[in-house]
This record gives C-alpha cells, sequence and structure tokens, in this order.
C-alpha cells in the first residue's frame, strides 16, 4: 500500500465545513473529477455506501463504503475503482477560528506488474497527492465564499 495526505486550514466554523463537506450537490465544484452520484444507500453513515462516477478524464466509477463516521471529528471510507482500492480517512478538527480538514490516503493499485511500484512512486502518488490538495483547496474556496456570505 502506498500513503498520500494532504491537509486544509478553512476559515470556517467546524459546522460550516462538516454541512459542505456532505453536501452531495456541491460535489462536482470541489471533489477532484467528480462527475456524478449514481447511487447512494445510507451515505454518509456507518455502513452506508456510495457510487459514482467522475468526469471523463477521471477515475471512471466509484464505490466507497463507510467503514466509520463519527460527526463532525471522522469520515473513513473503503474505497474502489478500476485501477486502485484502498481507504481514506478525513478528519475535521477546530484550529483558532477555523477548522482544519485533513485527508489521508492509503491506496494500492489493483493492476501489478514488474514496474508497478516504481511506476507509483514516480508518478501515481504525486497524482493521487495533487488530486487530494486540490479536492481541498477548492473546498476551503467554497465553504469561505459561503461563510463571508458570498453566492457561490
Amino acid at each position: 500500500m502506498s500513503r498520500v495526505s494532504a491537509s486544509v486550514r478553512v476559515s470556517a466554523s467546524l459546522a460550516e465545513v462538516w454541512d459542505r463537506y456532505f453536501d452531495a450537490d456541491g460535489w462536482p465544484a470541489w471533489v477532484d473529477g467528480f462527475g456524478h452520484v449514481e447511487s447512494s444507500t445510507g451515505y454518509p453513515q456507518t455502513g452506508g455506501s456510495l457510487r459514482w462516477a467522475s468526469g471523463s478524464a477521471g477515475r471512471g466509477k466509484v464505490i466507497e463504503r463507510v467503514l466509520e463516521h463519527e460527526p463532525r471529528r471522522l469520515h473513513r471510507v473503503s474505497f474502489e475503482d478500476p485501477e486502485t482500492e484502498g481507504e481514506l480517512e478525513v478528519t475535521f478538527a477546530i484550529e483558532g477560528n477555523g477548522t482544519v480538514v485533513t485527508q489521508e490516503q492509503d491506496y494500492r493499485l489493483r493492476r501489478g506488474g514488474p514496474l508497478a511500484k516504481v511506476t507509483d512512486a514516480l508518478f501515481i502518488r504525486s497524482q493521487m497527492r495533487g488530486s487530494l490538495a486540490r479536492s481541498l483547496g477548492r473546498l476551503k474556496l467554497e465553504v469561505e465564499e459561503v461563510a463571508a456570505g458570498k453566492p457561490l
């Protein structure tokens, strides 16, 4: 397994950040490569599942299963798409008058081969880290605009 992570400090309350994070209508604006929800059962609660599709240049069909969900603190899912599988853990913490959101992703490539580890180390890992950082950066912008009273 490989691990990547990213964090962002959002100048907004924990409640505002948490609510935006789980607002499915807002996901296309900030989740990197997100296309649309195909199905959802009990999401985001523990035991729930979510199936979504990316845009044409994205991950394809993604299935998430909620492993842990502690309101305003932790959300952990297992995921699988055509190329990867693993777990994503998201934590939320109050810091001063803002909120820190951290995503840590453990993943493995579903297709092996003799060069899989080298390809992951040289190319895939930086793309995965970049995707987390882009998503969190856009989440920050989305939440801070709403918190400042600007319409989306």
